[in-house]
């Protein structure tokens, strides 16, 4: 059974006009919507789904007008009224129908309020980091103008090859120069030789240090194939020619053990203590170890200051006579000598530099590239207290200023802080040579050196720094 087409047509003017049906209208509409229901082959169209599971009003209608309007018949305007009243009820009805329950209201109220909030945090904790990175930004500019004023100019870049590691690890190239303030470049060699990796991935610190005296062979020196040169002649070399000092240390890396250096950074004394002076106003705290110096403790190690002759003495320098400094195994004679008693203290950069330089004890320059290690652990692990944030901004920049580099800006305030913040994972530090894992040899001016599995030590290069 079907419905026909002139009360389909009937039901949907009725549908159209809902809110403005007669209570006769209403109960006209309502039937058809069940005969429309009880129509076996004729679904319900889409647009009186949503009258579905209305319950009608149980009113009794008749063919006469409620006595309320039987009393009023001889006045049609009442007759409207009245029925204006009737309609206003049912639309009430159906608008209350379609209307959210009170609880359901309040419910929206809060969810809409809850977006708002979220919004409102979202916004402001976008503002706070902007202004934390201008912040920075500011912190960073104001070293950088510190650091140019304190050494004249700003340190420039020598030309130099990047190699990148395949895995997207950085390696950056390390170098502390032995120069002193009155002496050019062309003289310096490298104390410090280190290769600091920075792994974004495993958030993993690497040091590897490369012990002065090591031989190798350098490019165009020497044999092509016999490790015939102290590594740390490469940037002497290299600076005598053409000022290629890095790039040819880097070169002698690769070579020999197979590893890329995509940045370098080369400070030398008076810009190694300006760096730490910056990053720690009132010094580092660390704890200074020595080893015996001729078979003996001491309670003050004397350390060659050199930076006396030109900054003056301080309170904790002492002169020493030739023949005082024999005694206690400096071959070079007499001078200034910081006192620096072992234990844990507060060190300027100047005895910080003085503390990491210092190869006079029994373990020699194994012992001093320990210490080495020892102080950039300290000083990373220092600054990755959140505590430090723009601290560490303005020190970079005086670092920038002060240091031959050619890491971009942009590097010290992403990747350089990302890598501070990962040091809470630890630093590895490794030294190459080990600890008597050599024999001694001669290089080609006759020199005392290290010679070693170059094999060995070659995978394990590759092993802790990438290829």
């Amino acid at each position: 059974m079907t419905m026909n087409e002139k009360k389909y047509k009937r039901l949907e003017y009725l549908r159209h006009n809902i809110n403005y049906l007669t209570i006769r209208e209403r109960q006209e509409y309502y039937d058809l919507l069940n005969e429309l229901k009880k129509a076996g082959n004729q679904s319900e169209p889409e647009e009186f789904e949503e009258f579905e599971e209305y319950v009608e009003p149980e009113y009794e209608y008749s063919d006469y007008e409620p006595e309320s309007f039987q009393k009023n018949t001889s006045s049609s305007n009442g007759r409207n009224a009245s029925r204006r009243n009737t309609r206003e009820s049912f639309s009430n009805q159906e608008n209350n129908r379609n209307k959210p329950s009170k609880k359901e209201s309040t419910s929206s109220k809060k969810a809409k309020s809850g977006k708002k909030k979220k919004r409102h945090w979202l916004r402001t904790i976008l503002t706070i980091i902007v202004v934390i990175i201008a912040v920075m930004i500011g912190f960073f500019v104001y070293g950088y103008q510190r650091g140019v004023k304190h050494e004249g100019s700003v340190a420039k870049q020598e030309k130099f090859t990047s190699l990148k590691n395949s895995d997207g690890s950085v390696n950056i190239l390390l170098l502390g120069a032995d120069q002193r303030p009155w002496q050019s470049s062309g003289v310096a060699h490298t104390d410090t030789i280190m290769v600091l990796h920075v792994n974004g991935k495993n958030h993993q610190t690497q040091i590897v240090s490369f012990m002065r005296d090591t031989l190798v062979n350098i490019p165009d020196v020497g044999s092509s194939n016999t490790p015939d040169s102290k590594i740390n002649s490469a940037f002497t070399i290299g600076e005598q020619y053409n000022k290629q000092g890095v790039n040819l240390m880097s070169e002698t890396l690769k070579n020999n053990f197979g590893i890329n250096c995509q940045y370098y950074a080369v400070v030398d004394f008076s810009s190694f203590a300006t760096i730490i002076d910056s990053l720690f106003p009132t010094g580092l705290k660390i704890d200074a170890k020595f080893s015996t110096v001729n078979g003996e403790n001491l309670s003050a190690v004397p350390v060659p200051d050199d930076l006396a002759a030109t900054e003056g003495k301080v309170s904790s320098d002492k002169d020493l006579t030739a023949e005082e400094a024999a005694a206690l195994g400096y071959p070079d004679g007499g001078g200034t000598f910081m006192m620096i008693k072992p234990g844990t203290q507060k060190m300027d950069g100047r005895m910080l530099l003085n503390y990491a330089r210092f190869r006079h004890d029994d373990e020699g320059d194994y012992g001093r590239v320990k210490r080495q290690q020892q102080v950039l652990e300290t000083v990373m692990s220092k600054m990755k207290n959140p505590l430090s944030l723009f601290t560490a901004s303005s020190a970079l920049g005086t670092t920038r200023a002060v240091t031959m580099t050619n890491i971009p800006n942009s590097f010290f305030l992403t990747k350089g802080i990302t890598a501070l913040l990962d040091m809470k994972n630890g630093i590895k530090s490794t030294t190459i040579p080990a600890n008597n894992d050599w024999e001694n040899a001669y290089d080609m001016y006759g020199g005392l050196g290290l010679s070693i599995d170059m094999t060995k030590y070659k995978a394990k290069a590759q092993e802790l720094l990438g290829q």
